[in-house]
């Protein structure tokens, strides 16, 4: 997977025909060109996506804001001051490439005081200059650094909020040793919005039911989410899937978070200070590790939901798989499954919940519906692991 590099680019020509050429030429060298015409624009998109942008490029002369009627050179010094203002928050050296002679053969003002050198967008061995110089100092940014380490996890953040990708950011830069001092309540969070999310986007594919997904669409059921796709019974919204998405691993990894970011159903309503365990845990252990493991096991289940929707994208295919859980008078869930064995006594033998519970229905049941191995029943369980109300499908 090749590096990418996304540049903030300030030009007032910057969507005309004629720049396209350089358009192109940057992206074969993995510089996507974000283009604004006018400094308000530009910079306002900047300071709102801080995290997304790895360098910025200035053309000379461009507009201060969208009333301007000429470009002029208030858009490049504010530009200048703005960047100086920001870099408390994040340290962006510019670029200034432009075709107007004022810059490219005069002594600059401008230039000077921020020891900036302008580069001629008329001369092709400028352009290469440019380009590569970009990347070089581009390299040396750590949100970059971290983007580049970790492209595939970046490139499936795509889909997701901005807000997901800052997340990830600062947890590596928490890695990495730059910060390691995380507020549980704000970081637990965010690792719940985001896999509320994962929630929501499995749904669109059908592979999550529509009853998981409460409140007009408001609230995801995080807890029986992630028994659903795990291919377990719900607890109370008597909906399962007869085909299990989860992993085992990816399944405990899912149940992992929800339990100890805050282990409740709706991620608007949980406050971790409330939770005793957190707190237990916090009074004896004050580290950042905790997140850190539930961000990594977050990483890993965002890939493989990624891949697992590629291959799995037949949204009816998926609905298929929704099945009801009936309930006899007295709250039993009916369970579906096949015959795997008829013993020699005559009973028959049924494997439920994947194959870890072993189910028995009386030889005198077995005898009365003719059953035999391969054949779907529907029943209830009692506490004996015995069938009860046993019927034919």
């Amino acid at each position: 997977m090749s590096k990418r590099y996304n540049i903030l680019w300030i030009d007032d020509e910057h969507d005309d025909d004629a720049l396209l050429p350089f358009i192109v030429q940057a992206e074969e060298q993995g510089i996507i060109l974000n283009g604004y015409g006018n400094f308000k624009d530009g910079f306002q998109n900047l300071e709102n996506n801080l995290n997304h942008y790895d360098g910025v490029l200035l053309d000379a002369l461009f507009f201060f804001d969208n009333n301007s009627e000429t470009p002029n050179k208030k858009g490049l010094g504010a530009s200048i001051a703005k960047l100086n203002e920001l870099k408390n928050r994040k340290v962006f050296n510019p670029f200034v490439l432009s075709g107007q002679p004022t810059f490219t053969e005069k002594e600059n003002d401008i230039l000077e005081a921020n020891n900036l050198k302008c580069y001629n967008k008329k001369n092709p061995e400028d352009v290469k200059e440019l380009l590569v110089n970009i990347k070089k100092e581009a390299d040396t940014q750590i949100d970059l650094q971290i983007k580049h380490e970790n492209q595939t996890l970046f490139e499936v953040l795509k889909e997701y909020p901005d807000s997901a990708r800052d997340t990830f950011i600062s947890i590596f830069k928490g890695l990495k040793g730059f910060n390691n001092q995380f507020d549980d309540q704000l970081y637990f969070t965010q690792l719940r919005i985001i896999l509320e999310t994962m929630f929501r986007m499995a749904n669109a594919y059908g592979i999550l039911h529509d009853k998981c997904i409460q409140g007009n669409g408001e609230q995801v059921n995080l807890s029986e989410s992630s028994l659903f796709l795990s291919g377990l019974d719900t607890n109370h919204l008597k909906v399962r899937s007869s085909a299990t998405h989860f992993p085992k691993i990816i399944a405990n990894n899912v149940k992992n978070i929800i339990h100890v970011t805050g282990a409740a159903s709706h991620t608007s309503t949980v406050d971790v200070t409330q939770n005793i365990h957190i707190q237990a845990y916090r009074n004896a252990i004050n580290t950042p590790y905790l997140l850190y493991s539930l961000a990594l096991q977050l990483m890993d289940t965002l890939i493989w939901f990624d891949r697992y929707c590629k291959v799995n994208n037949d949204i009816a295919t998926n609905k298929s798989y929704w099945q009801d859980i009936d309930t006899d008078q007295f709250g039993n869930k009916f369970v579906i499954d096949v015959i795997t064995n008829i013993a020699g006594s005559g009973w028959g033998i049924v494997l439920i919940n994947n194959g870890t519970k072993q189910i028995g229905i009386h030889k005198d049941e077995v005898a009365r519906l003719k059953l035999k191995v391969g054949d779907s029943i529907k029943f209830t369980v009692t506490d004996s692991a015995q069938a009860k109300n046993v019927s034919t499908i």
